[in-house]
Parts: C-alpha cells; structure tokens; sequence
C-alpha cells in the first residue's frame, strides 16, 4: 500500500491531495519479517515436544488452525510441524486438522485444501471441517468467574482427542480483546450454543447499559468475554497453543509456544506492543480505511475497524469509513437487529436471546448514533439508511463532505490499516474515551 492510496477491496484509491497531507494513524514499532525457515522449524519441535508429554500413547491429536478470516501461510507453517510431529512419534495419520470456523461459513472440498496446501492435503493426515451447527460432544458447563454458566460442546474429532495443539494468530478483537489462544477453541471449534453463551458475556450488568466496558479491543484484564472464553477452553483436552504474531506483510515474525492462557497474554503484550497507535489529540475527523479485502469484505468485518478508531474521534465528530463490503451486511441478523430500534432497544433484545449479529447491530448503533458515519462502500442503499449511515460516491466527496461540515480549522486524520491496529489517547487526555461504546 502506498502512503497516497487507501485499500478498498482488491484494490487502492488514491487519497486526494489535501486528505493525503493529514496526519496518518501508524504503529512505528511493526514486527519485522524473521527467517521463518529457521524459526518455524525449531518452535515446531518445542510444541511437539510438549504434545508428547500431553499426549496419551496411540491417542489422536487435533490439529487446530485458523480459518480463512484469519489469513495465515499455513502451506508454509504446516510442513515443519508435521515434521516435528513425526519426529515426536506422532504421524500424520493420527493427526485430524479443524479449521475454527467459529460460527462463520464452514471450509469445504476444495476450499479446505487449497487453504492447507497440497502438500498437506496429501501428507496422510484427516481434513475435517466445523460447522457450528452440525452434532457436537458436550464436554461440561463452563462457570467463568462473575459470570453465567453455560455448556461447552465442541467438535467431535477435538473433543475426543487425546491432546489438542493450537495453531493461533494474534489479532485484536473487539469484545475479547485479542484472538487465537483460548477462541481458537471456544468460539472456533464449539457450537453454535456455546458460541453464544459465550459471547453473551460482553453485556454490561445492568439491563440497558450496552456493552461491558471491559469488552474491547486490546484489553484482557476484567474482559468478561476473555474470562468466558478461557473457563470455556479448560474443558477441552490438554491443548498446547503456538501463538503466532505476523508482520506487516503477512508473514510469520515470532512464534510464542505454551498455552492458551499465560503464554497466549504475554504473546498479546508483545502484539499490542508493536501494533499500538497513539494520538496526542482527538479528531473532528477521521478516515478509516477497512484495510481492502479480506476484512472489507462484509458490513460485520468493516464495522471493526469503525470501532477501532472511535477512541480518537471526538463525540459528535465524523467518520468516513472506507469498505466495499462486496458480500454485503454478512450476517442476516446484523440486518435483522439494526432494523430493530435504537442501542437500548436492541440491549433489551439480546437479553431476551442473545444473537451475535444482533450485538453487532448494536455496537453499530452506538456508534452511529454517538458520531456521524460516511461511508464509501458498495453496500445497498437501503441498508445505509437503516443504519443510519450516509454514503459517499468518492474520498473527495468525503473530504468535501468533512471540510464542509467542521471547517478548515478543524483536526483531521487518516486511520489506513483499520482494526490492525489498537488505536490508543497518549499524554494527559489518555484514556479519556476509553470506554467508547
């Protein structure tokens, strides 16, 4: 991406002449590309030394690894596991891989094994895939603390494997705080029902009040989804995690092997470290760009990363939110929710039945209702409306737009890497918006 353009779907706009002068949202300490054809080798023998010592004799192990919306080089990263698994008495033949797919479409055929790579489709182990509605192994309730219990089911070839070995990338996520370790289990590869018992934890306590404060991106301590995730992933059989962080270009950087609770927050504070954005200032104005294809490809994936800047927009400013959104809303019940009233309405809703796209229907209100939202993006007129989102036909139509409305005086800045990033006050307003939604 250059610095004078933005991403939108596969491809990149050129920012106009006065938008490209703003101030952009960067991280200056990104991880660097590392010689993976070092690395990947030596920590694939530190997890496969310690699945040995987990794993009972003749079990199977669970292979589980990311989906498609965690894009990862798995044809890269899985041949040297394997290898270190075989070299650990494990072969490929006792080995069953499971994308978590959480409650998202489900991998299939060709789909599956163009994600793992020929090499892997062909080297003897079992390709599964999770559908979250499909029958599942109930493994236990799960009692988080503070929290409401709820039963954890899970797919049927890693609730009954002898050992479970995680392949997660780091990310943020807007109501866990972080993803892979703990959700590579629970949301990844449970049902729909515990999905949702999970996810229903991100409600504040007192009816009406939206959000937890604590559920949000980047933050781990007192996050009641994190804590529903980690009660949820104790059930599973003993699983060993490799926490992989990426650089910029989406190769593998570090790799932090241990398990899905204290080595997944220590490999956290070292992502969160390298992809903060700090701002002295609060915006009037800010144009976000989704980051292109995959993650704009629906309204549920580009509405991240108009939640990842709202920290560093004033309330009552403007967001332009650059996201084709191809596949359109992405979730019925997105559509379905934002139809359903305003943020307290829809508060009340999920508590009567607790709906993940719901949610997000409401996170999206919050949000439209406290700033007012531009859009550029293909998504349909109607859906715009609903949500209470104006579109615009251009970026200088955008920065016509904003200029129009705050004046030349006003501050304005360019968040282009979208929710890749935890966008974060410094100085002595730090924190003062925090608690955003």
């Amino acid at each position: 991406m250059s610095e004078m353009t933005l991403r939108y779907g596969r491809g990149e706009l050129p920012l106009p002449p006065l938008a490209a002068e703003w101030p952009r949202l960067t991280a200056p300490g990104l991880l660097p590309r590392s010689d993976s054809s070092a690395l990947l080798p030596a920590t694939a023998r530190q997890a496969a030394e310690s699945i040995r010592r987990v794993l009972p004799e003749n079990r199977r192990l669970a292979l589980v690894v990311p989906d498609r919306t965690r894009p990862i080089p798995l044809p890269e990263i899985l041949p040297p596991v394997l290898d270190a698994m075989m070299a650990a008495g494990v072969p490929a033949e006792r080995i069953d891989l499971v994308p978590a797919s959480g409650i998202h479409r489900p991998m299939l055929g060709e789909e599956l094994f163009r994600w793992v790579g020929d090499d892997i489709a062909g080297s003897g182990l079992r390709l599964a895939t999770h559908d979250a509605d499909a029958p599942a192994v109930l493994l236990g309730w799960a009692h988080p603390p503070g929290g409401r219990p709820f039963p954890v089911s899970a797919h049927p070839l890693v609730a009954r494997a002898g050992a479970v070995l995680v392949l997660g990338r780091i990310v943020f996520h807007y109501l866990a705080g972080f993803g892979a370790g703990r959700k590579m289990l629970t949301p990844g590869v449970s049902s729909r029902a515990t999905v949702l018992g999970m996810h229903s934890h991100c409600l504040a306590p007192r009816t009406g009040s939206g959000r937890h404060p604590c559920a949000r991106t980047g933050r781990l301590d007192g996050n009641p989804v994190h804590a529903a995730s980690c009660a949820a992933a104790a059930l599973f059989p003993p699983a060993v995690a490799m926490h992989l962080l990426l650089a910029e270009d989406g190769t593998v950087a570090e790799v932090m092997v241990g398990d899905l609770v204290e080595t997944h927050a220590l490999a956290c504070k070292r992502y969160a470290t390298a992809y903060r954005a700090e701002s002295e200032q609060l915006f009037d104005a800010l144009i976000v760009s989704a980051g292109g294809f995959p993650v704009d490809r629906d309204l549920v994936q580009a509405h991240k990363a108009l939640d990842a800047v709202a920290p560093l927009v004033r309330n009552g400013g403007t967001i332009v939110l650059v996201a084709e959104c191809g596949d359109g809303h992405g979730n019925t019940q997105l559509a379905l929710g934002l139809s359903l009233g305003n943020p307290r309405q829809l508060d009340h809703a999920l508590r009567e039945d607790f709906r993940v796209g719901v949610h997000t229907a409401m996170a999206l209100a919050e949000k439209t209702r406290r700033f007012r939202v531009l859009a550029l993006t293909a998504l349909g007129d109607d859906l715009l409306e609903t949500a209470h989102i104006t579109r615009v036909h251009s970026l200088e139509d955008a920065v016509s737009r904003i200029l129009h409305i705050h004046g030349e005086n006003a501050s304005f800045g360019l968040a282009p890497r979208g929710s890749a990033l935890l966008y974060e006050l410094s100085g002595p307003r730090r924190g003062s918006q925090k608690d955003y939604t």
